[in-house]
């Protein structure tokens, strides 16, 4: 995706997936417990490097696929600052009650353009309905775009998360483009 003046930092995942093949943003199972310290870790240090780059917060985005979608909120909601936004694309989103209530009082009006595939196989659309509605209910700047497709998105959501992107504004989204 190609936005003039825009700068993109996109980090690998720290942990080895159980499968064998690639990597993942979380370690462990319901049962045994979820280990995340490599991946906050990571995030803090990719943090500091592109303020050290120069951004501001009020310049910085989050965007997260899937399970990097899910990250993108946690770690967003959890800054002790508002960022100019958070764009989680199929998110997991596995506890909405401990987001919303870990999330910093400055995070609460960070804009949150969430976005899901109707036809989403791996992680159901509706989830995504009920966290961007809970969140809404608790103050949240959030806006839920269900759009055409399954877990891969396609160029109607590109379009959307460049103008986002570009504007920083949720309220400003041309959603017939």
């Amino acid at each position: 995706m190609r936005i003039q003046s825009a700068k993109w930092y996109i980090p690998r995942a720290p942990y080895k997936a159980s499968a064998g093949q690639g990597h993942t943003w979380f370690s462990g199972s319901p049962e045994k417990g979820w280990k995340v310290k490599k991946t906050f870790n990571l995030l803090d240090t990719l943090i500091k490097q592109v303020m050290n780059d120069g951004f501001d917060p009020d310049n910085i985005i989050l965007l997260g696929f899937s399970m990097g979608g899910s990250l993108s909120l946690r770690y967003g909601l959890g800054m002790q600052c508002q960022l100019r936004g958070i764009i989680p694309v199929a998110a997991w989103v596995r506890e909405p009650e401990e987001l919303i209530n870990s999330a910093s009082m400055e995070s609460k009006h960070t804009p949150i353009l969430m976005i899901h595939g109707k036809d989403d196989s791996v992680v159901d659309h509706k989830k995504s309905i009920t966290v961007a509605a809970e969140m809404k209910n608790n103050g949240f700047s959030i806006h839920l775009e269900i759009v055409n497709g399954g877990h891969i998105i396609g160029i109607y959501a590109t379009n959307l998360i460049k103008q986002f992107i570009k504007t920083g504004r949720l309220e400003n989204l041309d959603l017939a483009s």
